[in-house]
């Protein structure tokens, strides 16, 4: 499937794309992580990705025409540092969590061994996807359903220098409400007269989840309330009747939604990927000499440095396959459903991986776990952003190696300099994390696979719950709601439930009554949580180099402020002058 729309424009890969698509993609590394944790959820950043890089190259280009596969390759490179954020973000926590809470004294890896592991597991993500592209997209034409909406902004040449002002203006905005919530009302506000009755609620205003819960719609954002309200507003209280302390009520609900959360991933998997076992493995079978010649190169590196880092070596051997197993699967899944739960492909290798040792009677250490978990969820990850960069790609014409090299280039990048990221933001909110106000769930899911959890016959009845939920429930029902957003909100709880659901019900209103709408609400949102991110990481990271997070804080506020007069002003000129792009 290959468009002719623009069979003049030249390549797409030139070194303003690159220098473009590696400087997004350090962005959207830095904000995503701090959305992934604030959120626990990170909805694709393609339509980001493609507003800013035209953005970019027309104000670069001025008068002249841009050339639309420059643009679709600069946006393709770009995604990839918002996914490998995920991939690091959704797992190593854990080991913070059970160091906090079981106080097991984990070693953290080393900082440069741990950027050579995320960055070899980003470059396998790409790489073992190009076979796949020429099955789930030549020849089965799954939708890809963000990169297909990427491609069609592309194609009706929306992006550009006016838009880019608004959204940074946007953003800016953002970034000084975030600011200001976090200096004055960093706990939210909570109503002590319900905590009598066993109601736990905590409402934190945060933008950045109302941008979410639209992004995500209204069946992820209804389901996840649905959790969080049964949860915490019918099974709590019970429990604190029933003579449970709020705390033992909370555990309990927590990892009932832990369980669904998983039984969910892993139904899923069970019902949509072993019938297609032939379909998706295949291509991996046939793929082409120079890739198979790549790929023990790469498996090898892997492998190496895994047992560098301390995993021993049949584990390494058995978390590289696990990776070329789940890149598919994550592939498919992505280009069918627009889902990609990475966490929990990594999660299921780990657990095989532990279950073979504890078979042989063989310790496998805890942070060997958590490296292999994190090895295969970051190849995951990227496998589905490249996904559906290669179904823009085919849409738009853009030359489908010009992607394949800019993503190699920008998941080798990312994933080097994604640990040290993450370690800023673990000196930063080093007293925030694993609180409501940034909770972390993934990564607390990934800690109570690896080392148990408080209530196991509660998280086992959550699995069930979910696994059976994704076999058996008719499909008029799962078109309605979701079991594993549903399982998210009994986890988090309401004070994140409540912005999401606004955000669900704005995108529900325009969908019904003004869909002509749905983009610039995607790109506003986009606009939301890419400042409020950026905002919240700097802050952090400033205070992880020795400045009190309020002067910091200040400082930034003032600067964002700043930013959005002039950006304000610049896109009320340009809208005088009729730039109206």
């Amino acid at each position: 499937m290959k468009s002719q729309a623009f069979p003049d424009e030249s390549g797409g890969l030139t070194l303003r794309a690159a220098l473009i698509a590696v400087g997004l993609s350090l962005f959207l590394l830095t904000s995503s992580s701090y959305i992934a944790l604030k959120l626990g959820a990170l909805p694709w950043p393609i339509i980001f990705s493609v507003i800013v890089s035209g953005g970019l190259i027309k104000v670069l280009n001025r008068h002249r025409p841009v050339n639309i596969h420059e643009v679709n390759v600069a946006q393709a490179g770009a995604s990839i540092g918002g996914l490998v954020a995920a991939g690091v973000v959704f797992t190593l926590p854990g080991i913070m969590y059970l160091n906090q809470t079981r106080h097991l004294g984990i070693a953290w890896p080393d900082l440069w061994l741990l950027s050579v592991l995320v960055a070899l597991s980003s470059v396998l993500g790409v790489l073992l996807s190009v076979p796949l592209k020429y099955t789930f997209i030549d020849e089965e034409q799954l939708p890809y359903p963000a990169g297909t909406a990427g491609a069609e902004l592309l194609k009706a040449g929306k992006s550009g220098g006016r838009l880019l002002v608004g959204l940074a203006a946007v953003g800016c905005l953002a970034g000084v409400f975030a600011l200001t919530r976090d200096l004055y009302f960093p706990s939210g506000w909570t109503l002590p007269a319900l905590a009598a009755a066993g109601v736990y609620l905590v409402f934190v205003p945060m933008p950045l989840a109302v941008s979410g819960g639209y992004i995500l719609g209204p069946k992820a954002g209804y389901s996840w309330f649905a959790g969080a309200a049964i949860g915490w507003l019918v099974i709590v209280p019970f429990l604190f009747h029933a003579g449970w302390s709020g705390e033992q009520g909370k555990l309990w609900v927590q990892n009932l939604g832990m369980g669904m959360v998983l039984g969910s991933g892993v139904g899923f998997f069970a019902a949509y990927v072993i019938p297609r076992l032939r379909r998706i493995f295949l291509p991996l079978l046939q793929a082409r000499a120079g890739l198979l010649r790549m790929f023990p190169v790469l498996a090898l590196a892997g492998t190496v440095v895994l047992v560098v880092a301390e995993v021993p070596p049949p584990a390494a051997v058995l978390a590289v396959l696990g990776v070329w197993i789940m890149v598919a699967v994550a592939a498919r899944m992505t280009g069918e459903t627009n889902i990609n739960p990475l966490e929990q492909f990594g999660i299921f290798v780990g657990l095989v991986i532990a279950f073979l040792y504890a078979r042989t009677a063989t310790d496998l250490p805890l942070l060997s776990s958590f490296l292999i978990v994190l090895f295969v969820s970051v190849a995951s990850a990227v496998a589905g952003d490249a996904g559906h960069d290669y179904k823009s790609a085919a849409i738009v014409g853009t030359r489908f190696f010009d992607i394949v090299k800019i993503d190699v280039l920008t998941a080798a990048v990312s994933g080097l300099v994604a640990p040290l990221v993450l370690e800023a933001m673990r000196r930063g909110f080093a007293h925030s994390l694993f609180t409501p106000a940034m909770p972390a769930p993934q990564a607390q899911l990934v800690a109570g696979s690896i080392f148990g959890f408080e209530y196991p016959k509660v998280f086992l009845a959550g699995f069930i719950l979910a696994f059976s939920g994704e076999m058996l429930l008719p499909q008029r029902i799962k078109e309605r709601w979701m079991l594993m957003p549903m399982g998210i909100g009994l986890f988090l709880g309401m004070g994140l439930a409540i912005p999401l659901l606004i955000g669900a019900m704005i995108r529900h209103y325009l969908d019904k009554r003004h869909a002509h709408l749905y983009h610039a609400g995607l790109l506003i949102a986009a606009g939301v949580m890419g400042g409020e991110g950026i905002a919240g990481f700097t802050a952090g990271a400033l205070t992880a180099v020795g400045w009190s997070y309020q002067f910091g804080a200040r400082i930034l506020l003032v600067l964002l402020a700043l930013g959005f007069a002039i950006t304000a002003w610049q896109y009320r000129t340009a809208g005088r002058q009729g730039d109206t792009s």
